[in-house]
């Protein structure tokens, strides 16, 4: 006779059957659940060489606790986090750091930003923990659409990063052979020499003031000297340098190797839209304090590159003396050619503008030097 179980063990078991098929429905939703991505995450970053105080927001849930993580974490971190999230956002503060971090976080394909420092203090109250977090509101809000919360800066390639920094140089032993060539004026006027003008360091000008001084002064000044010498040199190599990587025929007063730096500061010149943002970014618009009808423009606000800014300045005083048929100069000579010295400064901003604006449109194809009115200078030699 066939053994057969007994219907009150088949119907208990069926029920248990149907329980452990709900539980294992339930925990697969669950699990299903977990693994739904996030649309956006927002990590704000205040970096550091040592520890970075990250913070985190994911979609519109508020701002979680901050991270103090080393590099390697932090790339570990974001890393993980597009996993989470369709789409991952960072910002940092430029900074003495450059784009090393921007670069990692771009390659692991986190849509990274790095904005320009500013103040991000809060009451009387700052520390690196609530820069993070309010570096991650500013940058949800960016995202949204509101484009004033952070002033996002351009990364150049590191081509572009290596030229930049050879033209920088020439800058940096310039402030370099001044800050020594001026403790070497303030020795010797503080024993009541007078002062020693100009390049006190070079042979002719020496030996004119050394026979006036005692032994122990002149031992310190050759210290000096020896230095000043050879950043001479150096200055004078980067300088010629500069002036001989410039291909192309250039307006006269322009300079090589003034237009050689200007090119490698700005980078692409396309990423001008307009005019105006041309004139922003060498800081030459007006402070404004306006209300209703009335209108009240003060001083340029000097907010973009100081690099730019002193380049075109020493431009224009050499446009002046080259190029008198330049439109800027010819609404501007009188003043120019005046005795006010502060009409002058202000007639020779005005020009810096227009000039800026006008290498941006030769660059970008709007139009030409010959257009401008502009005198050529013969095309260089290969």
């Amino acid at each position: 006779m066939p053994w057969v179980l007994p219907g009150c063990w088949i119907a208990s078991n069926l029920d248990n059957m149907n329980n452990q098929s709900a539980l294992t429905e339930s925990v697969s939703k669950n699990n299903d659940q977990k693994q739904v991505k996030a649309k956006q995450i927002f990590l704000g970053i205040d970096a550091h060489l040592a520890r970075n105080q990250v913070a985190r927001k994911i979609d519109n849930s508020g701002i979680q606790g901050v991270q103090s993580l080393s590099g390697e974490e932090l790339l570990l971190f974001a890393q993980k986090q597009l996993r989470l999230a369709e789409e991952v956002y960072a910002v940092y503060e430029a900074g003495p750091l450059g784009y090393v971090l921007y670069r990692r976080l771009r390659e692991l394909g986190i849509k990274a930003l790095v904005c320009a420092p500013e103040c991000l203090e809060q009451g009387k109250r700052k520390h690196n923990k609530l820069d993070a977090r309010k570096l991650t509101s500013r940058l949800y809000s960016y995202v949204q659409g509101d484009s004033e919360m952070l002033r996002v800066v351009r990364v150049p390639t590191p081509e572009q990063e290596q030229l930049r920094a050879e033209s920088r140089q020439h800058d940096q032993l310039v402030a370099m052979r001044k800050a020594i060539g001026a403790q070497g004026r303030a020795l010797v006027l503080s024993q009541g020499y007078g002062m020693m003008k100009g390049a006190w360091w070079r042979p002719k000008a020496y030996r004119k003031w050394a026979p006036l001084l005692p032994e122990w002064i002149r031992t310190k000044l050759e210290v000096w000297q020896a230095t000043l010498r050879l950043l001479d040199a150096q200055i004078a190599q980067r300088k010629k340098e500069l002036a001989q990587s410039n291909k192309e025929a250039l307006p006269k007063g322009f300079g090589a190797q003034s237009m050689v730096q200007l090119d490698r500061e700005i980078g692409d010149y396309h990423r001008f839209a307009n005019r105006r943002k041309v004139g922003c970014f060498g800081g030459f618009v007006p402070r404004e304090h306006s209300t209703g009808t009335h209108q009240r423009l003060g001083s340029i606000t000097k907010v973009g590159s100081p690099r730019i800014r002193t380049l075109i300045i020493e431009m224009v005083w050499r446009v002046v003396l080259f190029q008198p048929n330049y439109p800027p100069v010819v609404q501007w000579r009188e003043v120019l050619s005046g005795s006010n010295k502060v009409l002058k400064k202000k007639a020779a901003v005005a020009v810096a503008r227009r000039l800026l604006i006008d290498i941006w449109k030769m660059r970008t194809g709007r139009t030409t030097a010959q257009e401008l009115g502009l005198i050529l200078n013969p095309q260089p030699r290969a």
